[in-house]
Parts: structure tokens; sequence; C-alpha cells
């Protein structure tokens, strides 16, 4: 597979500079806070297949024109996960630590992969970003999936694996923050185990994905656990390894898009007790893959 900086850059309306050699771009050149055309809209949705990530520096946003923007790539409808939310607009959720409520997601994963139909894609905007620290990781399941060997290859598409949110800690914030244990039952109710295919196809790229995360995979259906920990271990490890990954250093007003369905990612949990807030929107779909 070619890498990103061998490939010409076709777009007319805005340049991308490949930000790693293989995944992510930054992109110069739009003012985000303006309506964009749809040559230029269609031109980003490309870009955002083809790098995985993109990136935009020194932009002024409204809540407004971070919903409008984030729209060009998918539904913005609020998505029920366990975030606070801005009252006036409820699609914005509010990720954000401080001294008193230190916070990071510092942990590998895709977002939401424990429903049915999970998000396409992610638009995360900074507010307030520490004068060190926190940076967030991005690693790319395509190139994960080109560097196993043919026979596992074949073998990992006749599997499926178990999504959950109830291995990712949030069970415990819940009963944290209604002792009743009400709280968990309910999203409990709400929110049951789905299964996904452990390798899938991206929609508009056609490469392959390793569709598993250490943060909601629980298992593989069909195996005995330990084998189903091996193997899905050797597949969380493949995240880990450098040649894949970008790591982004924020700024206030950079943005970042990424395709939730072909990474994962990890904030860096370095910069307690600062400051940190951003606002994610979650790019949906009727129908993921």
């Amino acid at each position: 597979m070619s890498n990103l900086t061998d490939l010409t850059t076709p777009y007319t309306h805005f340049v991308v500079q490949p930000y790693t050699p293989t995944i992510g771009g930054i992109i110069r050149g739009l003012n985000l806070s303006q309506p964009l055309n749809e040559v230029t809209q269609e031109e980003l949705r490309q870009a955002l297949a083809r790098f995985e990530m993109i990136f935009f520096r020194d932009q002024t946003l409204t809540p407004e024109q971070h919903i409008a923007f984030t729209r060009i790539f998918g539904g913005v409808a609020e998505v029920k996960a366990f975030f606070p939310r801005l009252q006036a607009h409820p699609e914005i959720e509010v990720i954000e630590s401080t001294p008193e409520k230190p916070y990071a997601a510092n942990n590998w994963h895709a977002d939401i992969t424990w429903r049915e139909q999970p998000p396409l894609g992610t638009s995360l905007y900074a507010h307030v970003i520490p004068h060190l620290g926190g940076d967030t990781i991005w690693s790319s399941q395509t190139r994960a999936y080109d560097r196993l060997s043919r026979e596992l290859q074949v073998y990992l598409e006749t599997l499926t694996a178990v999504h959950t949110w109830e291995i990712s800690g949030w069970t415990e914030y819940l009963l944290a923050r209604d002792h009743s244990g009400e709280e968990l039952r309910a999203a409990r109710t709400k929110y049951p185990p789905v299964e996904h295919p452990v390798v899938r196809v991206h929609p508009i790229t056609g490469k392959k994905i390793i569709y598993v995360n250490p943060t909601f995979t629980s298992h593989i259906k069909g195996l005995p656990r330990p084998q189903s920990d091996a193997l899905l271990g050797q597949l969380f490890d493949l995240t880990k390894v450098p040649e894949l990954q970008v790591r982004f250093q924020w700024q206030e007003g950079s943005l970042a898009v990424w395709d939730n369905r072909s990474t994962q990612h990890y904030a860096v949990g370095d910069y307690f007790p600062q400051h940190r807030k951003l606002h994610r929107i979650t790019i949906t779909a009727e129908k993921t893959f």
C-alpha cells in the first residue's frame, strides 16, 4: 500500500498536507465559520475517508457553526452517551477535565461501538488546552489489517465479536452517581451488548478494517475465553504500533474530524491538574457500514 506522501492531492478548494506517511492530514485554506459550497463539502468527505482523520488550525467557531460544519459528514442528532451536554445545543458533548474532576479517555477505543449502528465519525473542537500535554493519538485500523498475514486475515473475516459499554468503566461511574443501581439497570436495558464482525469493509474506500477495541470489545463469539483473549490481545497490540499512529498537539481553535470506523484513539492523560475542555459532536448515519 502506498504511503499518503506518495499520493497526489486533487482537491480544488483547499490544501491537504499529510501529517504522517500513514494516517492524518492537516487542511489549510478554509474558514470553517463560513458556509462551504457543495464541491468543497464533497472533497472534505473524500479527504476524511482517504486520510482517516483531518485537522484544522486557528478556527473560531460558535456552537452553531461547529454543528453546521459537522453536518457535512453526516447526521449530528444527539447520541446517548454519558457525557454532559450544552443545554442549548444537546448535539454537543462537553469533554472537560478540571483540577477538581480530572478526566481523560486514556485508553484505546473507537467511540460507542456498543451500539448496533456506531458513529461514523467524530468532530472535536478545542476550547481550553493545557500549557503542556493533553495530546490525542489515533491509530489506523486499515493499516493494522494490512500488517497481518493473509492466513490470519482470512480467519478473522469469519469471526464475530461482542461489544459492550459495561467493560469500559461506565458501570462503576453509574453506580457512583446513583448508589441505588437504578441508573445502571436502566442503561443495561437500553443498551444491551451488540455483535459486530471482527473485520469490516469501509463503505467509501473498500478497505478492510480490524473492528475490535480494548475498551468495548469483550470477547469473540464461539471461541473459548483463553483463545478469545489471546487473539484479541494480539489485535489490540497492533493499535500501539507507532508506525500506524498520528499524534496531534492541540491548540485553542484546533478542530479534528476522524473516521470512527477505521481508527481508534487515545487521549493522553499527562496534563493534570491543568484545565482542558473540548466540544465533541458525534457524526451519525442510518447505516454505518
